[in-house]
């Protein structure tokens, strides 16, 4: 199952590292570290992280993808 990973590169709470680590866990998952951000880059990033979100869920590369208007 494809997974999105984000995470802000100042984030004292889960550090980037981390991220990294659990999406090498994962078959399929993807990173995305956001520049300048710390816990809160969901909503310091709010425009980008749901463009995203939403190239991922609409990616055709991953098996049974849905898009967003599925």
């Amino acid at each position: 199952m494809p997974v999105f990973v984000a995470n802000g590169d100042s984030d004292p709470m889960i550090l980037p590292h981390y991220s990294y680590l659990l999406a090498g866990l994962i078959p399929q998952a993807r990173v995305k570290i956001y520049p300048d951000s710390a816990h809160g880059f969901l909503f310091q990033n709010h425009a980008e992280f749901a463009a995203d979100i939403e190239a991922f869920l609409s990616d055709p590369r991953d098996p049974g993808h849905r898009s967003v208007t599925d």
